[in-house]
């Protein structure tokens, strides 16, 4: 077994325990404040409706961790995780598989048909609500790739953007430029207004919704930084 092989195996089982601590200090220690456009998840909700979270890549654990909050007071919430088939991806497994959610291994943003068959599958035949970060899982940085509205087109679900702001971050130096709050942070999340893509689109049309998708996930991103600023 060569050096990097058994280096990579050992990040593997080293890596999730250390990451997932971390994340559950931030979780534990750090408030969330405002949710703004509660009533986007909760209208889904309401009516049963399978839908598709989206958030850019580099917001992760707070868009995560309410999600994963919505699922456990309502059960017929079924959330699914897409997770790319890399070495990233399986320490992700590692740390998401215990909390209920349906690992889904594939990407939306790469693969092309064949992957994207075989999630919309996933979709239909569990009801589950996958999430997706559309600029993952290597970028570019807020650009939705179109395999997302592709994805929302086969399900019939739409997509629903989301993003969170910290009053204190650190961002690492990846290409996400990865946010990860300070401890005892004030947090604020954003939904906006479901994003359709109807059968009728054709592939043309997908261009036009990824930038739907884009703006709506930066305006969801400017009224938490609003909100912060306010206060």
């Amino acid at each position: 077994m060569s050096f990097k092989k058994r280096r990579r195996q050992l990040a593997a089982k080293v890596l999730p325990p250390l990451i997932w601590g971390l994340i559950q200090l931030i979780w534990k220690t750090c408030r969330v404040e405002k949710v703004i456009g509660g009533e986007h998840i909760q209208a889904l909700q309401a009516d049963k409706v399978t839908f598709i979270p989206c958030y850019w890549h580099q917001q992760q654990i707070f868009c995560v961790r309410y999600l994963l909050d919505q699922a456990a007071a309502n059960p017929d919430l079924k959330l699914g995780y897409l997770i790319s088939p890399s070495a990233d991806g399986d320490m992700a497994t590692q740390m998401f598989g215990d909390q209920g959610v349906h690992i889904i291994r594939g990407s939306a943003t790469r693969g092309g048909a064949q992957a994207l068959r075989e999630i919309y599958q996933r979709i239909r035949k569990d009801g589950i609500s996958p999430i997706v970060t559309p600029d993952g899982p290597t970028g570019p940085i807020y650009k939705t790739k179109p395999g997302v509205p592709m994805l929302s087109q086969l399900s019939k679900a739409p997509m629903l953007p989301m993003a969170y702001r910290a009053s204190r971050v650190w961002q690492l130096r990846s290409w996400d430029r990865f946010m990860l709050p300070v401890p005892f942070s004030r947090i604020v999340l954003a939904l906006e207004a479901p994003v359709h893509v109807t059968r009728e689109d054709s592939a043309d049309e997908f261009g036009k919704a990824c930038v739907r998708l884009d703006d709506a996930l930066e305006r969801a991103s400017q009224n938490c930084e609003n909100y912060l600023a306010s206060r």
